[in-house]
């Protein structure tokens, strides 16, 4: 995953390393369920099954309780949408409507033991599922933000890398520059500082976003301020 190796600029190689996460770009884009991205939709799909599961407790005949189980479809939908909250609400809904529906339907056949089994089902599945997808969302959010955290540490070194090569490069001009005054050569001194400027302004330039760059040239900027 990871690979250490030298950053090059400009065609150059320069001596300090950076970790460089070979498989950034060639991971597989960020993918979310249907109910993740339209989450108003798998409400609305939620609310219509929990209104289709009780209008099946009053069309089924003889022991019709039986299809009061379906509530757990929507109590899932709203758990993986919404986490733990959308969970509990889900759940604690289709213990109402099927408390509603039992006072309306009056058959009486529905023991306490019948009643726990269906509030503690329904409960542990909004409970259960609803914690797991928030974690799994925490999960997500951790990895993103490690990920940024990486891009910032890369970008990081290899702004790091060009400015040590700049400098390398500049003083090794301005030492050779001093050289040739020592020698009495001023001529080619003022030459190789004059191309040193024109070099450190090109690889500074390289390194600012568009908008930073300044296209004027060492002489016209010496023409200016000696105006």
């Amino acid at each position: 995953m990871l690979q250490v190796g030298p950053i090059r600029v400009g065609g150059g190689c320069v001596g300090a390393e950076a970790i460089i996460d070979v498989d950034e770009a060639a991971g597989p884009a960020h993918w979310m369920p249907w109910y993740g991205e339209h989450p108003r939709t798998a409400a609305t799909l939620a609310i219509l099954l929990f209104v289709l599961v009780t209008a099946g407790h009053f069309l089924v005949d003889g022991t019709g309780e039986a299809v009061d189980i379906l509530y757990c479809l929507p109590v899932a939908l709203l758990a993986v949408t919404f986490g733990l909250r959308g969970g509990l609400a889900g759940a604690c809904l289709g213990i109402g409507l099927f408390g509603v529906a039992e006072a309306i339907d009056g058959t009486g056949d529905i023991d306490a033991t019948g009643w726990l089994t269906r509030s503690a089902g329904l409960l542990l599945l909004g409970l259960l599922l609803g914690r797991a997808t928030d974690q799994i969302a925490a999960s997500q959010r951790m990895a993103l933000a490690a990920r940024e955290e990486r891009r910032a540490i890369q970008e990081t070194s290899r702004r790091q890398a060009e400015a040590l090569e700049i400098s390398d490069s500049i003083l090794q001009y301005l030492a050779a520059a001093k050289w040739m005054v020592e020698q009495g050569k001023s001529e080619d001194a003022i030459a190789v500082l004059s191309s040193t400027l024109e070099k450190g302004q090109r690889m500074v330039a390289e390194m600012l976003p568009p908008q930073h760059i300044n296209t004027n040239t060492p002489a016209e900027m010496s023409n200016a301020s000696g105006s």
